[in-house]
């Protein structure tokens, strides 16, 4: 039976539905805030500084997560490189989430489990860093993944936004987010630029003004 809607209604009234989404987004940014302000900052500036470390001895970063944190970790990834082409060394770091043909041959192949621990096992040395993105702090593939790394010999960094299983594995772990997955997932994002701004010496890194609004808009 079709039913028409009443265009006069409360579901045409824009200030109602505007109200709504206002309320929405001021208890998100509230919460954002609140996030930010329980951070245990001793604990972030130990994976912090662990990151830039490895960047400043020529070690190999190897970042992984899984859904919105596996995006996550190549945008880390990518900025990490960025930034710390002006080091002495030639610093690598790579998301293992970027090859998307390798990720599901592994999984295909193999076991969805073990689509990380099989890429480290392949090029991780020694002192190399694996820094996990997580919320749950469980999942079977990064649990894994941290236990090759360990096997190997390296530092593992986890960013939590539950400790579960992996904060007991990582050398470094943080948590935050109070285990929200957009919290956590905006959290894991601003960990990478604040390794961005450690490795410029504390500077921001602001757009220009006064460049050509034609010219680079990144």
């Amino acid at each position: 039976m079709n039913r028409s809607r009443n265009p006069g209604g409360p579901e045409a009234e824009p200030g109602r539905a505007a109200t709504g989404t206002e309320t929405v987004v001021k208890q998100y940014v509230d919460d954002l805030i609140e996030a930010l302000a329980r951070i245990e900052t001793g604990s972030l500036t130990g994976v912090l500084d662990s990151l830039v470390d490895a960047l400043h001895h020529g070690r190999r970063i190897f970042v992984a997560g899984n859904g919105g944190s596996s995006t996550a970790a190549i945008h880390i990834a990518s900025d990490l490189m960025a930034a710390s082409g002006t080091l002495g060394s030639a610093p690598q770091v790579v998301a293992l989430t970027e090859n998307i043909a390798r990720v599901t041959a592994i999984a295909n192949d193999h076991s969805y489990d073990e689509i990380f621990s099989r890429q480290l096992s392949g090029w991780a040395r020694p002192g190399d860093v694996l820094l996990v993105l997580s919320v749950s702090g469980h999942s079977a593939n990064l649990v894994r993944a941290a236990r090759t790394g360990r096997e190997l010999g390296m530092t593992v960094l986890a960013a939590l936004g539950n400790p579960g299983e992996l904060a007991l594995l990582a050398d470094r772990p943080v948590v935050f987010g109070q285990a929200d997955y957009g919290l956590t997932e905006d959290l894991h994002v601003a960990l990478g630029h604040m390794a961005v701004r450690v490795l410029r010496g504390g500077d921001a890194c602001r757009y220009p003004a006064g460049r050509d609004q034609m010219g680079d808009r990144r």
